[in-house]
Order: C-alpha cells, then sequence, then structure tokens
C-alpha cells in the first residue's frame, strides 16, 4: 500500500453521556470492550502488519476508562512507531491515575489531550461531565510528571458561562503553564442531547467571548496557529491534526472513525462488533472545497507547492476575495482566522 503517515484509531465507549456530544459513543460492558480492542489488534495484523505510522492519534468517546484492554492495544501500536513520532492518546481527568500515564509512557505515548471543558465545577454539572476542578489539577499534575507535551480542551459558549467563568479558564491555563489549548465553540448537534433539548446559543454572546478569549491568549504569549488552537511554541501543535488540516492522507480505525485516502473519504459505521466501511467519493468541485475549508483554518494555509492545494487555488482563485487572503511565502493564508467562513461562502 502507499504510504500513509497517519492513523485515527476510535473507541466509542463512555462511562456517561456528555450533552453537547453527538459523537460516536456508547455505554457497553466489560466483554464487548475487551472483543472491540481484539477487532483492532486484528486489523492492525491484517492490514497494516510492518506499517509505522508518523502521527498515531487515540480518540473517543473515553479511550481512559478502559484500562488494561487499552493497555493491549497501546503496546500493539508502539510498533507502529516511525523514529520521529508523535502519539496521542485522549483522556477525561476522573479516570487519570500515576499507574495509567506511566502505562501510556511504557507504551511509548507522548503526547495527552485532556477533556477539560471548563474549570468551573457548576458548568461542568450543567454539561454532564462527571469530572470536578480538583480531578483535573490532580490530572494534570500527574501528567506534567510523566509527560511534556500535553494539551486541554475548553469550550465556550454555554449560556450559562460568563466572561468571569472564562477568565477562571485562563487564570487555570497560566497557574499550570498549559502548552497547548484547544478552546471550541459551542455546537449544537441535532443528535445531541442538548440538540433533542432545543438549546439556543447566544449568538452575540460567543462573539463577546471569542474577543476576550483571543486578547487573553494574546496577554499570556499564546500563538494562535489554527481557528480553534492555541500553544505556547509552534514546536507544540499537534501534528496529527496539522494532517487532517493539510489534506494529508489518513486512515481511521474502529467504530465511528473517519478516513482519506487517494482522495476518498470515508467513514466506518455499523455498530462496535460490527463495522461496516462506507466510501464518500468526492466530486472535483466538493474536494477542491474542502481542501480550501481545511488549508484556511490554520496559519499555514494552503501550500502552493503541494500539488492537491495548488490545483484547489487554481479551480478557485477566480473567485476569491483578495481583500480576506494573502500570498506568503507561497502560502495562501486568510488574514483573519474569524472570517474563513466569509471567504468560503465566496466559493459556493
Amino acid at each position: 500500500m502507499n504510504q500513509v503517515n497517519h492513523l485515527y484509531i476510535h473507541i466509542p465507549f463512555c462511562k456517561h453521556i456528555c450533552w453537547y456530544c453527538d459523537f460516536k459513543r456508547s455505554l457497553s460492558d466489560d466483554k464487548t470492550k475487551s472483543e472491540y480492542i481484539d477487532l483492532l489488534i486484528k486489523e492492525l495484523n491484517d492490514k497494516y502488519k510492518n506499517h509505522k505510522f508518523k502521527t498515531i492519534y487515540v480518540g473517543g468517546g473515553t479511550p481512559n476508562c478502559l484500562n488494561h484492554d487499552l493497555y493491549r492495544l497501546l503496546n500493539k501500536l508502539s510498533n507502529h512507531l516511525q523514529d520521529d513520532y508523535e502519539f496521542t492518546i485522549e483522556c477525561n481527568p476522573e479516570f487519570i491515575t500515576d499507574k495509567q500515564i506511566k502505562e501510556f509512557v511504557n507504551c511509548k505515548v507522548n503526547r495527552i489531550s485532556l477533556g477539560v471543558q471548563s474549570t468551573n465545577d457548576n458548568i461542568l454539572k450543567q454539561i454532564g461531565r462527571k469530572h470536578t476542578i480538583k480531578d483535573v489539577e490532580n490530572a494534570i499534575n500527574i501528567i506534567k510528571n510523566n509527560i511534556s507535551n500535553f494539551s486541554i480542551d475548553l469550550i465556550y459558549g454555554f449560556n450559562e458561562q460568563t466572561i468571569e467563568d472564562i477568565q477562571k479558564d485562563f487564570e487555570f491555563i497560566n497557574k499550570y503553564k498549559i502548552p497547548h489549548v484547544s478552546f471550541y465553540s459551542l455546537e449544537i448537534k441535532d443528535n445531541s442531547i442538548y440538540g433533542k433539548m432545543n438549546y439556543h446559543i447566544n449568538e452575540v454572546d460567543i462573539e463577546d467571548k471569542l474577543k476576550f478569549i483571543e486578547r487573553k491568549f494574546s496577554e499570556l504569549g499564546y500563538i494562535r496557529y489554527e481557528v480553534s488552537n492555541w500553544c505556547k511554541d509552534l514546536s507544540l501543535t499537534s501534528k496529527h491534526n496539522l494532517a487532517y488540516w493539510n489534506s494529508a492522507d489518513w486512515i481511521g480505525m474502529g467504530y465511528g472513525a473517519f478516513g482519506f485516502q487517494n482522495l476518498d473519504y470515508y467513514n466506518v459505521s455499523g455498530s462496535s462488533l460490527n463495522w461496516n466501511v462506507e466510501h464518500h467519493k468526492l466530486t472535483e468541485e466538493e474536494l477542491y472545497q474542502q481542501v480550501f475549508i481545511m488549508g484556511l483554518r490554520t496559519i499555514y494555509g494552503l501550500d502552493l507547492n503541494n500539488e492537491l492545494h495548488n490545483k484547489a487555488y487554481q479551480y478557485y482563485k477566480n473567485k476569491l476575495d483578495k481583500k480576506q487572503i494573502s500570498i506568503k511565502n507561497n502560502h495562501i493564508v486568510a488574514k483573519n482566522l474569524n472570517t474563513i467562513d466569509n471567504i468560503l461562502i465566496d466559493l459556493i
């Protein structure tokens, strides 16, 4: 097979369901979880026995609620890494122990993505999270003692959330010297609990909160390298997610995963123990639109030395608003990451 440098593995299991989440997830028994890991290991052996990846990302769901079965998978994945690798696993704070993180390190995991979402216990309860800020503090102390490269996820846009709450988030970020932060705008999906409740977001409130977030990150010396991602240094970017935004090929494995290979998007549907791969062959226009949507999300933009990026640019260059983009070092970049939606409207 062609060398694909990036692997995403989806672990769809959770102990509970958060109100904003619409990812593929289930509340399954231990036997099902163990059999699911068996299927992943079998697929690795059958299809990718000698394959080495530059980045591996284990997401969910809540991967670190599995413990022993998860270690089996991570140990297997540790044999599929290139020399200069990034190996990330998503974690929930309440399940992290020193023993667990040490097991991750033994399996060559070198990056943790921690689902914090808020540093306010009342908001955490309101959105269906089971951890507390004390759990988060404990988890981060354990992580920092074992792994230097980690990220936290936060969300803004809840109607119950105030600017003062977000200020507390930044006090936390500064106190613990968090190297990388993903700060996402709340989106209401139909299949989420919020979606079924017809929860409505105050859009003006969202804009005010984003302006505040941008200012606070700037004051703390963080670099915004993608619409929702900030880091202390560009060496700390998520290499795996950059592959998505650059429209590189990646393999998606496990129920709920997505992949992109040879200009073909696919998702893994079915059920946790019976997977079906559904292919979505894009038209030329759909493909190039997707390349623009992803590429303009980052400060790196579209690389005109990249054949796919260049084709997308040639396809759309007469439609682009030159006031909203610029060409720097042979890269097409958005002048303002907050207005990329306006650029994309011009492409439709």
